[in-house]
């Protein structure tokens, strides 16, 4: 359960509670489990939050401050975490469908076992994240950086990778079946594609001109 005090200050707006962060910057909030959604906390500070199992559906976070925040299990569905800083934050297991997190910075996020089932990540950074066991099916992942990010096991069945940088991702184990606007150019630079589940065409290709993605890394 969330701490009543911080859930109270949080509730009086931007003003009071970024004036709360940056005078106890040693105090953590608790805000678990509270019933967020639909609110307003555009470029509120949720740095450091714990927001484990926290209903932030349909809430607006454009350009909150959400860097190493704990968001185990919450529920982002159809938030707008437009430009947000989400760097070193924890998403675990949460629910991000059509989220929309276009041009946000997610760098070295841990996302494993998230569901970002059709979320707009256009633009949006996540180098050396953990999206080990994602949902991605049908994501738009346009111009995203997934440079060195591990996407072991995920799912990224229908999504749109047009223009996505994949330098050095794992793909081990994924499933590309129906990706979208995929650049063998841009897929060849990842660091393995062993065992991942791909279209024929697309096998055949990566076969012929990047066979050692698909050994045994």
């Amino acid at each position: 359960m969330s701490n009543q005090d911080h859930l109270d200050l949080l509730l009086q707006g931007l003003e009071v509670w970024n004036k709360f962060r940056r005078t106890q910057p040693t105090v953590r909030p608790d805000l678990r489990n509270a019933d967020l959604s639909g609110y307003d906390f555009t470029r509120m500070d949720f740095s450091r939050c714990d927001l484990t199992g926290t209903d932030l559906s349909d809430a607006y976070l454009l350009r909150a401050n959400l860097e190493e925040a704990d968001l185990t299990g919450a529920n982002l569905t159809e938030a707008d975490v437009i430009e947000a800083n989400l760097l070193k934050a924890t998403l675990t297991n949460a629910t991000l469908v059509m989220v929309d997190l276009s041009g946000t910075g997610l760098i070295r996020a841990n996302l494993a076992g998230a569901d970002l089932s059709k979320a707009n990540l256009t633009r949006a950074s996540l180098p050396w994240g953990n999206l080990q066991g994602c949902r991605l099916v049908q994501t738009n992942l346009k111009m995203a950086d997934l440079r060195e990010a591990d996407l072991t096991g995920s799912d990224l069945s229908e999504a749109n990778l047009q223009d996505a940088s994949l330098t050095g991702a794992v793909f081990q184990r994924a499933n590309l079946q129906g990706a979208k606007n995929v650049s063998l150019e841009y897929l060849g630079k990842a660091r393995t594609l062993f065992q991942a589940s791909l279209d024929p065409p697309l096998h055949e290709d990566i076969e012929k001109n990047y066979p050692h993605l698909l050994t045994q890394p």
